[in-house]
């Protein structure tokens, strides 16, 4: 923060920010660094890709001009959909790269005005049923309560983070003093892949970190690839304890049988890293989830 505020000036236009990176578990101190970014006058983008939906996300305690997020991640909605907010004090400093139909007026002329708000960034064609499915998932985040899932998801996550680095033969990578839901670790003498694929046939999904999807962090630290947990609030204790104990008897495996252990290639241009059709941290959560122990924003709910 120290070299931010070194760095940040009157030149300075714009501070863009993962919230949460997809390399970790740690947090960024968003409301610290929208404070730099007014005291210097520049505008303040947060990309809220890992962090919506995870826990809460309030634009005005952080201070952001700007922030972006994907439905297909906590939020549990469909690939395919993102969202962008614009503060209205920002729109007059931010021009949209092409008017296309739905984000300008013509004036009749030779000119145009711009649509009112942020959707004169939007484009025009779009999945209407892919729309649909993100309003559903937003609206079961706010019906569950996204203080409790963030309590939630942040324990479950500490859980698995402690008993991984408790394990011999298991590092745990993720930075911070504020760490979320995500868990990165690495088990000595097995690639990440292989660790990865030998969860998936235990039922237990995960994913792996990537170099080049992380280039900076990459170079500073070099411990990628990582094994990534994401668990949900939908997950359980039993679910995490299990993990745990699948990972401590892969650290523990015999240098005869860690041959047997094979990743598949690496991934090509086009390809994702994402274990398609999972979600998360052990299984596939339903449409009527609730909170463990039945409780919908903090008021106890009756299971049918």
């Amino acid at each position: 923060m120290a070299a931010l505020e070194r760095l940040a000036g009157p030149r300075t236009r714009l501070i863009g920010v993962s919230h949460v990176p997809t390399s970790g578990g740690l947090v960024q101190p968003a409301a610290e660094i929208g404070r730099i970014a007014r005291a210097c006058g520049a505008l303040f983008l947060l990309d809220a890709t890992q962090s919506a939906g995870q826990f809460p996300v309030n634009v005005d305690a952080i201070g952001c001009d700007l922030l972006t997020g994907t439905g297909r991640k906590f939020l549990r909605g469909p690939r395919g959909t993102g969202f962008l907010w614009v503060r209205a004090a920002a729109l007059d400093r931010l021009d949209p790269f092409v008017a296309e139909i739905g984000s300008a007026t013509w004036d009749g002329q030779q000119g145009f005005t711009w649509a009112p708000g942020a959707g004169r960034f939007a484009t025009w064609e779009h999945s209407y049923v892919n729309v649909l499915g993100l309003g559903a998932a937003v609206r079961q985040a706010l019906d569950l309560g996204l203080e409790a899932i963030g309590q939630r998801a942040a324990a479950l996550g500490a859980r698995l983070r402690r008993q991984l680095a408790g394990l011999p033969g298991v590092t745990v990578h993720d930075l911070g003093p504020i760490r979320c839901a995500i868990v990165t670790a690495k088990v000595d003498g097995l690639a990440a892949e292989q660790v990865a694929q030998a969860l998936a046939r235990a039922g237990v999904n995960v994913s792996t970190t990537v170099p080049e999807d992380n280039p900076l962090d990459t170079q500073d630290r070099g411990v990628h690839p990582l094994i990534r947990f994401s668990p949900h609030y939908y997950n359980t204790e039993d679910e995490i304890d299990r993990a745990t104990e699948l990972v401590a008897a892969l650290a523990t495996l015999p240098a005869p049988h860690r041959a047997d252990l094979k990743p598949r290639p690496a991934r090509g241009p086009g390809s994702d890293k994402t274990h398609p059709g999972r979600t998360g941290l052990g299984r596939m959560p339903g449409a009527h989830d609730t909170l463990p122990g039945g409780v919908r924003n903090g008021r106890p709910v009756r299971r049918r």
